[in-house]
């Protein structure tokens, strides 16, 4: 225990002297659209940077919930983002997959996940996802313990080799994990809670982001101040914790409890060498006239530098190792770190 507390307060005084040396304000610069036009966008569910191809799903005023994948080529110089049509859209109207999510590029093609039946597709061109004979999670894998079918946060991490979040039925507990596909299993890696005594998935969501040349993850939480990096084999690195917790457990009992409690790490991006955390710091009403930063984290815990956003409502990032671009409820912006 006495570890662990030195660990925090050595990671917040890190971050004090960050602020001191790499902390600045920024202007964000909005991008232009071309390309196929993009209908009016309810909640933008993820974004992605591969190469130079910005990949995004979002769900739309009156969908019922489908969610839509598309993906923009980037054109930094002129701010510019070339919308693709539609990915997967059948001849009869309907979609491919309900939920779609892209987890990574293997051998040039994007692999997609259905997040709600955990089936593996494949985004070969402009319009088509094509449907594998592999899934992600199943009930005929061997499983450690039983799982909802909903996978989160997917991403590819080798060869018939995946991570996700996965959940334990009916609000459950939520765990890092791994699946081996060619073996049909299965395996935690790490649970994601910030305390013993919140062990339900709600008041411990966030964001789960991977990073290949480091083989790390980190799990950001949304309700709490702090990000866990940890290795593959579960293992934790290190905590990065900007605060104590503000969140007010008593709250869980209310329908709208993430409007009673200020949102930290609403959003994490990962590139090979840094994750690009998100983070507002005040409740969901604030956020018109609030300005959120964003954190430079390296894969070793150290808080690096950090980026205030005049008010911008910025909601979604996705980063490369030149830019990042976010999203605000009626626009894409260009950030430079």
């Amino acid at each position: 225990m006495t570890m662990k507390i030195l660990t925090i307060s050595m990671l917040a005084l890190t971050l004090t002297s960050c602020t001191a040396r790499g902390h600045h304000d920024a202007e964000i610069r909005q991008m232009t659209v071309a390309g196929d036009s993009l209908p009016q966008i309810r909640h933008m569910t993820e974004m992605k940077i591969t190469g130079d191809t910005l990949w995004l799903t979002y769900e739309t005023e009156g969908g019922f919930g489908q969610r839509f994948l598309r993906y923009a080529i980037i054109d930094i110089a002129n701010a510019t983002l070339r919308i693709s049509p539609d990915l997967g859209l059948r001849p009869d109207g309907y979609y491919t997959s309900y939920m779609p999510y892209p987890a990574g590029r293997v051998d040039g093609d994007m692999l997609v996940v259905g997040q709600d039946d955990a089936m593996i597709y494949k985004a070969p061109n402009d319009t088509d996802l094509i449907p594998t004979a592999d899934c992600i999670l199943s009930t005929d894998f061997a499983l450690p313990f039983p799982l909802s079918m909903h996978a989160q946060d997917v991403s590819v991490i080798g060869p018939d080799e995946y991570i996700f979040i996965g959940r334990e039925p009916k609000g459950g507990p939520q765990y890092a994990m791994k699946s081996n596909i060619a073996v049909s299993r299965v395996d935690t890696i790490r649970s994601l809670r910030i305390s013993p005594d919140l062990a339900p998935w709600m008041p411990n969501a966030g964001e789960l982001a991977y990073s290949a040349t480091r083989r790390r993850l980190a799990s950001a939480y949304r309700l709490h101040p702090a990000i866990d990096i940890f290795s593959i084999d579960g293992k934790t690195t290190r905590q990065a914790r900007l605060g104590p917790d503000t969140f007010v457990p008593s709250t869980l009992t209310e329908a709208d409890f993430e409007d009673l409690n200020p949102l930290h790490f609403v959003d994490i991006s990962a590139t090979p060498d840094c994750i690009y955390a998100l983070h507002w710091g005040f409740k969901a009403s604030e956020s018109a006239k609030s300005s959120p930063t964003i954190f430079k984290i390296g894969w070793d815990g150290q808080i690096l530098s950090s980026i205030r956003l005049l008010p911008a409502r910025l909601a979604k990032i996705a980063a490369s190792d030149s830019i990042i671009i976010g999203w605000r409820p009626d626009a894409f912006c260009l950030i430079r770190p």
